[in-house]
């Protein structure tokens, strides 16, 4: 089994935003499709579970973001399963570098594995005992409760596209992070840039539902140096939480 895995990254056109760096978004997709393939070269994917009446819920990302790679860079993107101080949950780490060898973003993730037939969460351990799990972390982050908005200062509705869907039928992760960023206005997008992302994952939207998206700006510094984004969505109807979201924003 291999402990660490690793792939090669070649930034594509439909990535790079007009300044020629890679999108947030698309660091999130990189860290998708490492997590995919590690556990399915583990046995851990979700077509090997889902035999075993079991599948993965994704319940948090933390991203740090110290560099932007360019177009032409080659980047090359890391992960690993994690031990963690409680065999509830299962954590992954990951570790992105540009061709120089330097970390340009270092993030975390905590799961569950979920039996779909009795409805509950069970213990990684019991079924996936000898999963290779290392002491080493990318960063050290505690999954602290994300607050919701106190204030509205954007908000947006959007209806659920056929395109946001991934292979479970339900929103990709990605979109829900994608989302907020629709209530950022065009100033603050050509002023700031995102250096830390903190996601919780409440819920989960299908095809054609309608989601609020409300977002919270506030300035931390008195020279205006950095903005923090909380955001909250939610479906329309029901006013079920799907998401929390705080993003960071620095200075470009």
């Amino acid at each position: 089994m291999i402990e660490i895995y690793e792939m090669q990254v070649k930034p594509r056109a439909l990535e790079i935003n007009e300044r020629e760096e890679i999108k947030a978004t698309a660091i999130i997709d990189y860290l998708q499709q490492i997590a995919f393939e590690h556990a399915f070269n583990l046995g851990l994917s979700f077509q090997q579970t889902f035999k075993k009446n079991l599948t993965w819920y994704l319940l948090r990302y933390y991203i740090e973001i110290y560099d932007y790679p360019k177009l032409s860079d080659l980047l090359t993107v890391r992960t690993w399963p994690v031990k963690s101080e409680s065999e509830k949950y299962s954590l992954r780490d990951f570790q992105i570098l540009d061709q120089m060898g330097k970390v340009v973003c270092n993030a975390t993730t905590s799961w569950i594995l979920y039996n779909f037939i009795k409805r509950k969460p069970v213990n990684f351990m019991d079924h996936f005992k000898d999963i290779p799990r290392k002491e080493e972390r990318a960063i050290n982050y505690n999954f602290p409760n994300l607050p919701l908005p106190e204030k509205i200062d954007s908000k947006v509705e959007l209806v659920v596209r056929r395109s946001d869907l991934d292979l479970n039928r339900h929103v990709n992760n990605r979109v829900y992070f994608e989302w907020t960023l629709e209530t950022i206005s065009k100033k603050q997008l050509e002023k700031y840039k995102i250096n830390k992302i903190e996601i919780s994952y409440k819920g989960q939207a299908v095809h054609m539902d309608t989601v609020l998206v409300e977002t919270e700006l506030n300035k931390t510094a008195k020279n205006n140096d950095e903005i923090i984004a909380i955001s909250k969505i939610s479906k329309m109807k029901s006013g079920e939480l799907l998401t929390k979201v705080k993003s960071y924003w620095i200075k470009k």
